[in-house]
């Protein structure tokens, strides 16, 4: 028996009652009050959508490329996709770093021990087994294990169903309709080695628009500084309190309401809540190559200036191939390419994030008492 659950994106999304099962689970639940795009929300009144929506967009993709693909441990492949978020953090990507540090556990090993039935209720693994599919094989997928790295680079590779999901969904919610790239021809013309997943040459506008896509929604949305004001601002009334396991588990909703009640943190908390958030008090343009220095300067910002937030803008991990993304292969003439070598539009495109400024936010009055002189000390040492 199917069910049918209408998607703003997608339009129909079906999936059986195992499925169903997996959804109905109180971990699974939880992401209906996780936002995907943590404060995002503060500059894009829209962009209030959820992982929950994201996990079923992206199972959906997911499902669709696997099957252009002949993939034969197809369910497998969906049910990682629908659970690739199952162990994030509240607020999304806004904690993560926070989360490593503090008990060295980050939102895919979390979901790994969700899915396995060692974290949680268990109720997932339950329904995983009662539905014939591996749970370890689903954990495999999710871990780019060798041996399955073409289903992985379904769900997480250089063009996958996860980013054709966020993309559009996000693009969608926040207002700014920067993602108008054609999924379904982009799919049709996907191929595989049995290892590798690759386009054919046709595909390379299409892959462009994602990938253009991608950048100016960067650009416009995830980086906008008042977006990272705010996220830098839950961190800091993170960091003021004792740190607590029980926070992992906590939604959006729940954790800021845990924060409120901390006298170390309810006063920015309440802050973020009126929206009267800080200003760019101190911005300089960063010529420098070197991240050992970019780091020394943000980590002498969060111990001698704990009241303020130091900011990179693109950040440090954006810079590598893996998190950019730009490595697709397509196949052409028999041969294969980087699409980078055949797209100098997107080579400019990507080199322009290599153009970083650091940023200090903080109390608009501080603006005349900091002049950074430090900060372009280290960078010019």
């Amino acid at each position: 028996m199917f069910k049918t659950v209408q998607d703003p994106i997608w339009g129909s999304v079906d999936f059986d009652e195992d499925f169903l099962k997996i959804i109905d689970t109180p971990e699974f639940q939880r992401l209906h009050w996780i936002r995907q795009l943590g404060m995002c929300y503060l500059v894009f009144p829209g962009a209030v959508h959820t992982r929950f929506q994201h996990s079923i967009g992206t199972m959906h993709v997911a499902g669709e490329i696997a099957r252009t693909l002949h993939i034969e441990d197809y369910r497998e492949v969906k049910a990682a996709a629908l659970l690739h978020d199952i162990g994030h953090f509240p607020f999304s990507h806004s904690f993560e770093e926070y989360f490593s540090e503090k008990f060295h556990l980050n939102h895919e090993k979390r979901g790994r021990d969700i899915i396995m039935g060692n974290s949680g209720s268990g109720e997932i693994a339950e329904a995983i087994e009662r539905s014939g599919m591996d749970k370890r094989r689903i954990c495999s997928i999710l871990s780019h294990d060798e041996d399955v790295r073409n289903q992985a680079n379904i769900i997480s590779g250089p063009l996958d169903a996860d980013e054709m999901d966020y993309l559009a969904r996000d693009s969608y919610f926040s207002g700014t309709n920067l993602s108008p790239f054609d999924f379904r021809r982009i799919i049709n013309l996907m191929r595989s080695d049995g290892k590798n997943i690759f386009v054919e040459y046709k595909a390379v506008s299409g892959v462009e628009s994602i990938l253009i896509s991608r950048f100016l929604m960067y650009k416009t949305v995830y980086f906008h500084k008042t977006v990272r004001i705010a996220q830098m601002m839950m961190e800091r009334s993170l960091r003021s309190v004792q740190p607590r396991e029980e926070f992992m588990e906590m939604n959006d909703f729940q954790l800021m309401d845990a924060l409120k009640r901390e006298k170390e943190s309810r006063d920015i908390i309440g802050r973020i809540e009126r929206r009267d958030l800080d200003k760019v008090i101190f911005r300089h343009h960063v010529e420098t190559d070197d991240d050992g220095k970019i780091k020394e300067i943000l980590e002498k910002g969060r111990i001698e200036y704990p009241e303020l937030s130091i900011d990179l803008i693109p950040p440090v991990y954006f810079k590598n191939e893996e998190r950019v993304k730009s490595s697709v292969k397509v196949r052409k003439d028999g041969k294969f390419q980087d699409i980078m070598k055949l797209s100098p539009l997107l080579a400019s495109l990507y080199a322009s994030f290599n153009n970083r400024d650091i940023l200090v936010y903080g109390d608009i009055h501080m603006k005349e008492k900091f002049d950074g002189s430090w900060i372009k000390d280290i960078l010019s040492s």
